[in-house]
């Protein structure tokens, strides 16, 4: 994948078809207060664990905001702004979590996943946001794939493959921006299915 940006401006907002901010006005404890908000879609995210392979399956992509963010922090790198993600998708059409998951992984990463558990759901951007996520996940197999993924429209996704034995590395390794959702996953694979490997 090529990881190199040109030709990147900041320009102001304006309307977005996936953030509405607005301020929030109440009163608490006898005080008026007021907040800044971002209306967000809620989404759902999986772990996928490739059974065949012995590892996990990660989607990498340009994240902007990274970008912008390593940029103001002066973090150089040959990845700047490049993110190692679990399949994610927003819950933007009128279909169930399982559905939505289930095409995002057929879009994201070329697999036509059977059975589907379902983790559990958490709220992110607490301080702004407030929008959910819940987490699925499913194991995969090579009888599974159906295409190369890679996502649609301007979508650039690339597919990572992180063998079980390496996960920790990996995880710890803070070149890969990677989010809490992914550490949480993980942490529930290795309490939960990880017991029943050898």
């Amino acid at each position: 994948m090529d990881t190199h940006i040109t030709e990147l401006n900041i320009l102001p907002l304006g309307e977005s078809k996936y953030l509405k901010p607005f301020k929030m006005e109440f009163k608490q404890n006898g005080k008026l207060r007021d907040w800044d908000c971002v209306k967000a879609f809620n989404s759902v995210s999986i772990l996928l664990y490739h059974v065949e392979k012995d590892a996990f399956l990660f989607v990498k992509q340009f994240r902007p905001a990274v970008w912008y963010s390593q940029e103001k922090e002066n973090i150089k790198s040959k990845e700047q702004g490049f993110t190692y993600e679990l399949c994610a998708g927003i819950m933007d059409k009128s279909k169930t979590e399982e559905q939505t998951i289930r095409e995002e992984c057929i879009e994201e990463v070329g697999y036509d996943i059977k059975d589907v558990f379902r983790i559990t759901m958490c709220y992110s951007a607490l301080g702004f946001g407030g929008a959910t996520q819940t987490m699925f996940y499913a194991q995969i197999d090579e009888s599974m794939k159906i295409s190369d993924g890679g996502g649609i429209d301007d979508e650039s996704i690339e597919l990572v493959f992180i063998s079980r034995d390496k996960i920790d590395e990996f995880l710890y390794d803070e070149s890969k921006v990677k989010g809490f959702g992914m550490l949480f996953a993980i942490s529930w694979w290795k309490d939960k299915i990880n017991k029943g490997l050898k």
